[in-house]
Formats: structure tokens, C-alpha cells, sequence
């Protein structure tokens, strides 16, 4: 070769390395252009936790509920051997009215407002008591050894309404809410297609182990209610429904109760469960467990809890999870497991300590769709175990500890219009998941975009 062809060689693979450098640039650049990083996400506080103090367990002002008004004629008598007052006639019956018709030394008040009750009270098919302040601003459930008092309504139109009162159970020897739940404590329970009604109240310290007396529980077909604009706390569960549909949740704090925050259960359905604040419980925040289908979860703030904020569990089918901010809890942000048909939408879901968003075991055709799933310490959204047809779409997915994405399974996964970027890894797929289409943004991952194992 002549010096010539050979300075021409030279300058030609010069051009070309140039050209090279040039085009890599510019798909640089224009990867940057097309894959803006998202703006930073704006979170919620999770705010210190506020004691409550058992001996002055009332820290709301007591609103008034119109308890100072008349009521129906008490129809009751109280039944010595079970401890019982049972009120078997009389519409919007008071406190007041009610212990007239009972001897005092079960039913009493013993301040202005404050009330004392040492048994049950027991509201019979056809008869409602109302619990209102300003009459009754504090009732009080006694403790005494293992003997506690508690509100039961039941039967057909059997009614409970709590408007503005905090109640609460007491240790009288202690001075204070009864805070051990080794000899059982008072607790409120709606069943057999009775109503129970509560707004703006205050519920702590209630509840034990025992079937049904969780502390505040509506249960069996036909039984329905709500509970509104209220403080639940330090009960053993917050709120515990069985085979109950139509009940409504919304507005509520639910805290600092032993096991979990609100735990709909075993056939539970058609629920509304909105703009709650769900935060320090025991173990999940909100559970549907066991054939909780056709309900709403919707613009609750859950955090801070000590296992999963949110779970669908065992064929809990046909729900909605949308709008919900989930963040700082323990495990993972949204768990489904073994359940079917689900909706998970527009969650701002962050900061857990384990994944954002976790679809498990048998869960099928499970759409998680529109999410931010940002700065938790595992995965921004992990599909594993059994589940299958599972659609993973158009969510935020970043800042996670390890992947944006992991899938581990054998069925179908449709990845797709994700934007998955600094995450240590973007994707990582097991099993006989296939790469997605390229019609996810994946950019800025620290090691890799797409891992295949």
C-alpha cells in the first residue's frame, strides 16, 4: 500500500470513528429527550406519633350530636344472671332514658357528661339507643376482674348510633382504660342484620382475642352501618366485619391498634373504604381477607404500619385499590395474594421497606396500572410465585433498591408503557417471563436495563 492510500485509509476510519462518536452522542442525547427523569416525587409526612395516654384516653373536643334531645320511651329490663340490660323497645332511646328503666348501680353518670356502665347493653329487634354528646361524651366500659360491659345491638332493625362521644373501657382500680387483654375488655359488636352508626366518635382501648370481640365488629349478612369522621385506637383490631356488605369506612383514623387497622374478613363485600388515615398498627394497615370481593379502597393514607400497608388475601376478587398513598411500612406497600381480578390504580406507593407493589402465589389477571412506585428498599413491583396474567402498565417505577421490575413466574406478565429508570437494575425476568416490548422507557438504571435469568 502507497503512503497515500494509506493517509487516505487513516483519515476515512477517522471519519468513521468520528461519525461513530457523533451518532452515539446525539442517540444519547435524544435518549435524554425522549426519556425526561420524572419530576421528584412529592411525598407525605409520616408524622411522629401522637401517645395516648390511657388515663385521659379522650383527646377530642366532645361535638355536640344532639344527644340532649328526647328520645323514645325505654322499653328494658336488666337480667342479673348475664349481667345484661336489655333494651327491647323504644326509637332514638338516650342514655339518659335508658338508665332510668335499669338500676343505677349498672348504668350511671358519674360527671358531667361522663358515664359509667357495668354491664352489657344488649338492643333487641325494633328498638335503637342513640349515644350522643352532649349528653354522653365519655362512656365508659368497666373492667372488673373478668367481668366488662359492651354495646351489642342485634337483630332486624335492631339500631346503635354514636354521634360525637369517645368511648372507651375502664379499670376502675387503676384509674384508667383497661390496657390488658389477658382477662378480655368491652367492645362494641353489630350482628344478625343489625345497624350501628357512628360519627365523630373516639373509640380506644376496647377489644380482646375472643371471637367477636375484637373491639369494634359488624357481623353476618344484613348487618350494615358505618363509621365516619372518627379516632379508632389501641383496640386489639380497629374495625373487623364478617360476611357484612354495603359497610362504609371513610374519614376515619385508625392507629396503634394490637394486630390490624381496618380488616374486613370472610365474605365481606361491596365496602367503602375512603380518605381514611391508617398508620402504627400491629400488622397490616387495611386487609381484605377471605372472599372480600366487589369493594373500594380509595384515597386513604396508609403508613407506618408493621407488616403490609394494604392487602388483598385468599380470592378477595373484584376490588379496586386507587388513589391510596402507601409508604414507610415495614413490608411492602400493596400486597395481593391468591387473589383474583383486581384493579391496583394511580397509588403513589414509596418508601417501604420491602416492595412497592407485590402480586403472589395463585393471584390472577391483576392489572396494576398508572402507579408511582418510588424509593422502596427492594422492588418497585415484583410478580411472583404462581401468579399469572398479570399487566404491569403505564406506572412511574423508579429509585427502587434493586429492580423497578422483578418477575418471577411461569404464566404470562404484559410489562408495557412503564417509565423504569434509576433503579439499580430496571427489569429483571425468571422463570419463562419474556423481555417485554420496547415500548418501556428503561433509562439510568445503575447496572442494567433488562436482566434475564
Amino acid at each position: 500500500m502507497s503512503r497515500q492510500t494509506a493517509f487516505h485509509a487513516a483519515r476515512s476510519r477517522g471519519r468513521t470513528t468520528l461519525l461513530g462518536l457523533v451518532l452515539a452522542v446525539a442517540a444519547l442525547v435524544a435518549s435524554a429527550c425522549s426519556n425526561p427523569t420524572p419530576p421528584e416525587l412529592s411525598r407525605k409526612d409520616a408524622p411522629a406519633n401522637v401517645e395516648i395516654d390511657p388515663a385521659q384516653p379522650c383527646i377530642r373536643d366532645a361535638s355536640s350530636g344532639g344527644g340532649g334531645e328526647e328520645g323514645g320511651r325505654a322499653t328494658a329490663r336488666f337480667d342479673a344472671a348475664s349481667n345484661t340490660i336489655n333494651l327491647t323497645g323504644g326509637e332514638g332511646v338516650t342514655l339518659g332514658s335508658l338508665a332510668a328503666a335499669v338500676p343505677d348501680n349498672v348504668l350511671r353518670e358519674t360527671g358531667e357528661g361522663e358515664w359509667e356502665l357495668r354491664a352489657d347493653i344488649a338492643v333487641a329487634t325494633g328498638a335503637s339507643l342513640r349515644i350522643a354528646a352532649p349528653e354522653v361524651r365519655w362512656l365508659k366500659l368497666v373492667s372488673d376482674g373478668d367481668k366488662f360491659a359492651s354495646l351489642k345491638p342485634s337483630g332486624p332493625d335492631a339500631v346503635l348510633d354514636v354521634e360525637g362521644t369517645c368511648i372507651t373501657s375502664w379499670d376502675v382500680g387503676a384509674n384508667a382504660a383497661d390496657t390488658n387483654l389477658d382477662d378480655g375488655r368491652g367492645y362494641l359488636l353489630a350482628r344478625d342484620g343489625a345497624q350501628m352508626n357512628i360519627d365523630n366518635a373516639e373509640l380506644r382501648f376496647l377489644g380482646n382475642g375472643t371471637v367477636e370481640s375484637y373491639g369494634l365488629s359488624w357481623r353476618t349478612e344484613g348487618t350494615t352501618g358505618k363509621i365516619t369522621n372518627s379516632d379508632v385506637s389501641h383496640n386489639y383490631f380497629g374495625l373487623y366485619s364478617y360476611e357484612v356488605g354495603g359497610l362504609v369506612i371513610t374519614d376515619n383514623e385508625f392507629h396503634d391498634n394490637q394486630l390490624y387497622g381496618v380488616d374486613p374478613h370472610t365474605g365481606s363485600h361491596n365496602l367503602t373504604i375512603e380518605r381514611n388515615v391508617v398508620h402504627d398498627n400491629g400488622k397490616h394497615g387495611i386487609i381484605l381477607a377471605e372472599d372480600c370481593v366487589d369493594s373500594v379502597i380509595r384515597d386513604n393514607t396508609v403508613y407506618r404500619n408493621n407488616h403490609h400497608g394494604i392487602v388483598l388475601y385468599l380470592r378477595s376478587d373484584r376490588n379496586t385499590i386507587e388513589g391510596n398513598d402507601t409508604f414507610a411500612n415495614a413490608s411492602q406497600g400493596i400486597n395481593i395474594n391468591e387473589s383474583n381480578d383486581n384493579v391496583i390504580r394511580d397509588n403513589r406507593v414509596y418508601d417501604n421497606n420491602e416492595a412497592g407493589i407485590g402480586i403472589t402465589q395463585t393471584s390472577e389477571n391483576n392489572a396494576i396500572e398508572g402507579n408511582q412506585s418510588r424509593g422502596n428498599k427492594q422492588d418497585g413491583v415484583r410478580v411472583v410465585s404462581e401468579s399469572s396474567r398479570t399487566t404491569v402498565r403505564a406506572n412511574t417505577v423508579g429509585e427502587n433498591g434493586r429492580y423497578g421490575v422483578y418477575v418471577d413466574v411461569d404464566g404470562d406478565v404484559d410489562i408495557a408503557d412503564n417509565t423504569i429508570f434509576a433503579n439499580r437494575s430496571g427489569i429483571m425476568l425468571k422463570g419463562s417471563a419474556v423481555v417485554p416490548d420496547g415500548t418501556n422507557a428503561i433509562f439510568d438504571n445503575l447496572e442494567a436495563a433488562i436482566l434475564n435469568d
